[in-house]
């Protein structure tokens, strides 16, 4: 992957997260059930984005399903960047989980 291009991608994953937050906070607040669902959404996208980001850069290759992704996740002792994504309503473990994708997103800017 070039250089420009990895950097974008990383920032589109950013990008989305940021309005997955947006998104959860008014969902919150508005007691919104589909753009509590929208939100979740757009943080799972981010960790896909983020996670193709990061295995492309190792391996050169850009995954085209879960499967796949879960696979080369294996191969690179990294399966603890699998997205892990349950549709049920619960703020405390949605909060939680995009706190975490934070935390991955600036894991693998450094890495």
């Amino acid at each position: 992957m070039v250089e420009g291009v990895a950097d974008s991608s990383i920032v589109t994953a950013e990008e989305i997260l940021n309005y997955a937050e947006e998104e959860f906070e008014k969902a919150l607040k508005t007691k919104d059930m589909l753009l509590y669902r929208n939100a979740l959404d757009k943080a799972f996208l981010s960790i896909i984005v983020a996670v193709n980001f990061y295995i492309n850069r190792k391996l050169g290759i850009t995954p085209k399903s879960h499967s796949e992704r879960r696979s080369l996740l294996r191969k690179i002792d990294r399966e603890d960047l699998r997205a892990l994504y349950e549709g049920i309503y619960n703020p405390e473990e949605a909060k939680y989980a995009i706190t975490l994708v934070k935390r991955m997103l600036e894991e693998l800017k450094k890495s």
